[in-house]
């Protein structure tokens, strides 16, 4: 029995490739299938987390606030609440002082932005805060150094129960 011309072709394919003769005879893996499936569960995760995020946020107590009305006049703020600023004293060219527990130094600069050491620890860009374990007749070192400016070095006496606040002036080289 003679081969028709749809075998012969079919037979060419599969010299030059046997993907495309599976392919062409209809007996492939068709992937749609699956990829479908993959797609359906991707989608449904999405979705669930979606709805998980929805939940958790309408369900938080941010969300209940209620919506302010238009055009209501502002609520005048409470004050009551915050810290009176500090009652200081002069104690010295550039020096004040406030009643504190244990010992502090308060540092800031002109100009501002210095590099400050107390007792040669470097603390920081001024303005600076730090308190000290010291007693009564000890004398601490401070300094502030930067670019462009002369250093300035200072010696204070530990006080007790005091916060210190200092301004140190630097000079242009």
């Amino acid at each position: 029995m003679g081969r028709n011309e749809p075998d012969r072709r079919l037979d060419e394919a599969a010299k030059r490739s046997p993907e495309l003769a599976a392919m062409l005879a209809g007996r492939h893996d068709d992937p749609s299938a699956r990829y479908r499936r993959v797609a359906t569960l991707v989608g449904g995760a999405v979705l669930g987390v979606g709805l998980l995020w929805l939940a958790v946020h309408s369900l938080s107590p941010g969300a209940r606030r209620p919506e302010a009305k238009a055009f209501e006049p502002a609520v005048e703020i409470d004050t009551s609440h915050y810290l009176a600023p500090i009652k200081t004293q002069a104690a010295g060219p550039d020096e004040e002082t406030a009643p504190f527990t244990g010992f502090a130094i308060s540092v800031d600069t002109e100009p501002g932005g210095a590099l400050v050491s107390i007792a040669g620890a470097l603390r920081g860009e001024a303005p600076v805060l730090a308190t000290l374990a010291c007693r009564g007749t000890e004398q601490v070192e401070v300094r502030a150094e930067k670019a462009g400016f002369s250093p300035v070095r200072r010696v204070v006496a530990c006080r007790t129960d005091t916060l210190l606040k200092l301004t140190l002036r630097l000079e242009k080289r």
